[in-house]
């Protein structure tokens, strides 16, 4: 499956971007929430043939909405610095910041750390769900992110 977003053959999720659920590669996923795993395991990069079907979720754990807000409460409640916090998990302030602001995605290592130091759940188990069929049947007339880019470019002159 390709990329809807750069457009490269090896779509290895399907994420949420601004309510919109599209293929990603790894290089792009990060752009939004990953809603679906399509790799047949947590080893090297594969591409998956989705010929036999989609495949179930792989992800166990997903961060909940509003993780930062009880990041923040928690930290506050314990009348903690921002930097007394980030010491203890051996992260950076700003990047705490940015946690406590939901302004990134942050990987459940760093999820996992923040329940252990501060005795919280920012963490919840995700159900198996299946790649809506939509997602799974690709045209090869339609075009990806990249693809319309380009094309402005060129109106553009660029």
């Amino acid at each position: 499956m390709e990329c809807d977003i750069c457009g490269k053959r090896e779509a290895s999720f399907i994420v949420e971007i601004e309510g919109a659920k599209m293929a990603a590669c790894r290089g792009c996923a990060y752009h939004g929430r990953i809603v679906l795993s399509l790799e047949e395991s947590p080893g090297p990069t594969k591409p998956v043939d989705l010929g036999r079907g989609p495949k179930a979720l792989k992800l166990e754990e997903d961060l909940m909405e509003g993780y930062g807000k009880t990041v923040r409460k928690a930290r506050e409640a314990r009348n903690m610095k921002i930097e007394e916090l980030a010491n203890q998990i051996n992260e950076k302030a700003s990047y705490l910041d940015k946690i406590e602001n939901e302004s990134i995605r942050i990987p459940l290592k760093t999820a996992k750390k923040l329940e252990r130091a501060l005795n919280i759940k920012i963490l919840e188990k995700v159900e198996d769900a299946e790649v809506p069929s939509e997602l799974t049947k690709r045209s090869k007339k339609e075009l990806s992110l990249l693809d319309m880019l380009e094309m402005q470019n060129k109106k553009k002159g660029k």
